[in-house]
């Protein structure tokens, strides 16, 4: 019996561990494949001697807003946990979001994964409902990423205009897809998908339970809607985004080349590259540099420049996250094994 067992878990291993390196390989590729194609013809001699000349004082300045936005991201989190009748601790819930980003680095999506789990065994709350609570957490996170990037069209509306009419392939790329039947297609497999999973596929397992799923996270989203602190979960909302932004925005002033820009150029800048992350790549490697890229060359930065910016400040940052997040996971699963 013991046998059978064994051979039966071996396949089960086997495709456990190809669907990690996929979930690792791909992502990675996708994001080294980018990077290759933004700086296939760059002169990294001449990159190097413009990341040399900045000024790594507001460089390090930056970094504060970027561990303050996180920590005030906890505490945001313990106030959609509370109402669900759990009390954890301030400090393993900061370690948690702070190993997130940490983790993510290593494996896109797979951080926020992480903080649930750890919560979930250092705190002794059920993994699912800290799951609700991320959604509710990303929900909020998407709303303001949108609003972000509303406001910087709004303030640049001109600049987008000029830069589709003066870029020939972009405009006649967006054409193609606005009258491509290939566009209405898609849409309409969509819609008929979603047809029948409503109706012919409604009382199978899997939709039930899906169904079950978003139920359950449906009633904790009602009982954190009723939570007696939504003033501040409001001012903890806007004060994670306005350290987010400060987090970059003080980057501009590293560079003479962008330190002119003000305050509409970072707000775009901003806005493109947080759209950017939700493609998962490996902490927005690539992604993250071509969104910098394109929005700078908005506003007249040479493309050589603006790698050099993106290269210097991607780097900086995501070494910082290591540092504070290699100490937050040691930190936790240290408490954890001498709770």
């Amino acid at each position: 019996m013991s046998s059978v067992n064994t051979e039966l878990e071996a396949p089960e291993k086997k495709n456990s561990l190809l669907k990690n390196i996929f979930r690792l390989v791909i992502p990675l590729g996708l994001g080294i494949a980018i990077l290759w194609f933004l700086y296939r013809e760059t002169d990294f001699n001449k990159m190097w001697e413009t990341i040399k000349d900045a000024n790594y004082g507001i460089l390090l300045f930056s970094l504060i807003f970027g561990l303050g936005g996180n920590i005030i991201r906890a505490l945001r989190w313990e106030l959609l946990i509370r109402p669900l009748g759990y009390n954890p601790r301030r400090i393993n819930l900061i370690y948690a979001v702070l190993g997130n980003y940490a983790v993510n680095l290593a494996l896109p999506r797979a951080g926020e994964i992480w903080r649930c789990g750890v919560i979930a065994k250092t705190e002794k709350i059920p993994f699912v409902k800290l799951i609700g609570t991320l959604i509710i957490d990303r929900a909020f996170d998407t709303l303001m990423v949108l609003l972000i990037t509303l406001f910087a069209c709004m303030f640049n509306v001109d600049v987008f205009i000029k830069y589709v009419r003066d870029n020939e392939a972009l405009s006649g790329l967006a054409e193609k897809i606005v009258h491509s039947p290939l566009t209405f297609i898609v849409i309409a497999l969509g819609i008929i998908c979603l047809f029948l999973i409503f109706t012919v596929f409604k009382n199978t397992s899997v939709v039930l339970k899906v169904k079950g799923f978003f139920i359950g996270i449906w009633n904790d989203m009602k009982k954190v809607w009723k939570m007696k602190e939504k003033k501040k979960f409001l001012v903890y909302t806007v004060s994670i985004w306005v350290c987010y932004f400060l987090y970059f925005y003080v980057t501009l002033y590293a560079f003479d080349f962008t330190a002119h820009l003000g305050f509409t150029a970072g707000l775009v800048a901003f806005a493109l590259s947080s759209l950017s992350m939700g493609i998962p790549t490996n902490g927005g490697i690539g992604v993250w540099h071509a969104a910098v890229v394109l929005s700078l060359g908005l506003y007249g930065v040479t493309k050589s420049s603006a790698e050099a910016f993106a290269f210097a400040v991607f780097t900086v940052q995501n070494l910082w996250i290591i540092i504070y997040g290699t100490f937050a996971i040691a930190a936790i699963s240290f408490r954890k094994e001498n709770k």
